[in-house]
């Protein structure tokens, strides 16, 4: 028994070194966001429905599994009302969305460099939520209505960005990022004979500040 000790310490601190080797990052930032917008068509008649330019705030909790190799979940909160127009008219509700997803990040730069550029792609959920008033004969309702309700759909996330380490225990980062999402149709619900579909893109450009430990 004695004699094996030493071998079952030994694997244990293999075990345990890579993740004290790992490098945590807790962050918080903020973003402007536009979506693009995706064509209703009702009969010859044609709309456009999407969102609102808005803002974004967000928190994420990453590490660094390898020295370019990282992953990362993150809490995010925007704001963006929703919109329909056409024929000259514009109709907006209010809205907003939570996401929660995680990424894998590609560092273009070691794990103790300065400056760190990196590509990020992953996936998770986003809620779509109207939040306006409801009335009783919507604008453009020949087209679609925008709802009070609360929808989850699957979202995909791609970009890239840089992080700064101005000093051991701080990270600044700026970064841009695509987030792709089938329409929320519970939410931007097509009239009876209209027709909406496809996917909505999400552009977001971030500025955060992370601590490092």
């Amino acid at each position: 028994m004695l004699k094996s000790l030493p071998l079952a310490l030994f694997g244990l601190i293999l075990a345990v070194f890579p993740s004290l080797a790992q490098r945590w990052e807790f962050g918080v930032g903020a973003a402007s966001t536009f979506y693009t917008s995706r064509e209703v068509s009702a009969g010859s008649l044609k709309a456009n429905a999407g969102f609102k330019n808005g803002w974004s705030a967000s928190a994420w909790l990453g590490n660094d599994m390898h020295n370019y190799i990282g992953g990362e979940i993150r809490y995010m909160f925007q704001r963006n009302d929703l919109k329909l127009s056409g024929n000259g008219r514009e109709y907006l509700f209010g809205g907003r969305s939570q996401t929660i997803h995680y990424d894998f990040l590609f560092h273009g730069a070691p794990r103790k460099a300065k400056v760190r550029p990196f590509l990020a792609v992953g996936a998770g959920f986003r809620g779509y939520e109207g939040t306006g008033r409801e009335v009783a004969v919507q604008p453009l309702n020949n087209f679609a209505f925008l709802t009070k309700t609360t929808q989850w759909v699957p979202v995909v996330s791609v970009g890239g960005g840089v992080k700064f380490i101005p000093a051991r225990r701080l990270a600044l980062r700026a970064e841009f990022r695509d987030y792709i999402s089938p329409i929320p149709d519970n939410v931007i619900t097509p009239a009876p004979g209209a027709k909406l579909n496809g996917w909505f893109h999400n552009f977001v450009a971030l500025f955060g500040v992370s601590v490092l430990f």
